[in-house]
């Protein structure tokens, strides 16, 4: 049986140095427990208040 684990926000492609998380393509990373766990990347954008919550994928400042 095919059961979600978590779901959160994640950007499709890592993004380039400087560039503002806005410009990002997100979408959900989901973890399926399935036989073994696994992972699918959903290309359905999350809310910006879902992306401003996030727990993981952050963007770190460049040290100037």
């Amino acid at each position: 049986m095919r059961t979600i684990l978590s779901k959160e926000p994640w950007w499709a492609r890592p993004p380039h140095p400087g560039q503002d998380e806005s410009e990002l393509e997100w979408g959900w990373l989901v973890h399926y427990s399935e036989g073994e766990p696994r992972f699918e990347f959903v290309r359905e954008r999350p809310s910006d208040e879902d992306i401003r919550q996030r727990k993981s994928c952050r963007i770190t400042p460049s040290p100037e």
